[in-house]
């Protein structure tokens, strides 16, 4: 109690200044219509700023927390996009499931990208899984550490990936020009191929790599020389590579036993 009083005592001064300012505010108020609307203008701006002050301040302490919960939610979601796009496939136990991870440096100036995530092999991420967000593919698992693994971006000129028009199911390779982060080229599309621009490109699924049917980007354009049996079509893509945060790594349990396969035939 005696620490009350001498804190009164210490800022009286600084007290008796806000009680007389107060109570003017009050007469002011009271007397005139004019003040009595600039005063609740005042509040009104005040009150917004103050509450804007602690929303953000309480959604920042909640980021982590709903930022860990929305990438739970697109992981359940990938999982199951995943499940219904491979329900027809011919094999049953033909099966993929994502591994969520984050993009801590990611490369897109150069002719040779690559991206490097903090996701590794205590994640159970290896080598040669296709990595994707929930709007396409991003890359191909490159090295793989412990807790981290770098990545070769499809914005790297030594990566070919299969790819498919979704109405006709015409394959071609996708690769990169080194030119526009925003868009690839598919190449050895037949003429057959019905192509309009618009059309979606769908990842073909000829490799254990990446499911079919994930979404790459549309057609923007294409052309083909008059000595050739073949489209080029430049790709729109829709997952920005310039923005790059939360990414899925494609798991396929079978993915090793199939290439061990393969790698005997080709020998």
């Amino acid at each position: 109690m005696q620490q009350l009083v001498n804190a009164i005592i210490q800022f009286r001064n600084g007290l008796v200044y806000l009680l007389l300012l107060s109570c003017s505010i009050y007469l002011l108020q009271q007397q005139s219509a004019y003040h009595r609307s600039l005063i609740a203008k005042s509040g009104i701006v005040i009150g917004s700023r103050l509450n804007s002050m602690v929303s953000s301040g309480t959604t920042y302490l909640q980021l982590r927390e709903l930022n860990d919960r929305l990438i739970k939610e697109n992981k359940i979601l990938l999982d199951q996009l995943l499940k219904t796009q491979n329900k027809f496939q011919v094999l049953d136990s033909l099966h993929f499931k994502a591994i969520p991870a984050q993009v801590i440096r990611n490369g897109f100036l150069n002719s040779y990208n690559y991206i490097t995530i903090r996701g590794g092999q205590k994640q159970g991420i290896l080598p040669e899984m296709g990595i994707v967000t929930a709007k396409g593919i991003v890359g191909v698992v490159q090295f793989v550490e412990k807790r981290y693994a770098q990545v070769i971006s499809i914005l790297n000129k030594d990566l070919q990936i299969n790819a498919k028009l979704k109405n006709s199911n015409h394959f071609g390779s996708l690769v990169w020009s080194g030119k526009d982060a925003s868009k690839m080229d598919l190449l050895d599309v037949p003429k057959t191929a019905n192509v309009k621009e618009g059309d979606t490109i769908h990842t073909g699924g000829m490799s254990v790599i990446f499911p079919p049917d994930l979404p790459i980007g549309y057609v923007s354009s294409f052309y083909s020389e008059s000595t050739s049996n073949f489209y080029d079509i430049e790709v729109t893509l829709f997952q920005d590579m310039t923005n790059l945060s939360t990414v899925y790594a494609i798991h396929y349990p079978q993915a090793e036993e199939i290439n061990s396969v393969q790698k005997s035939t080709n020998e």
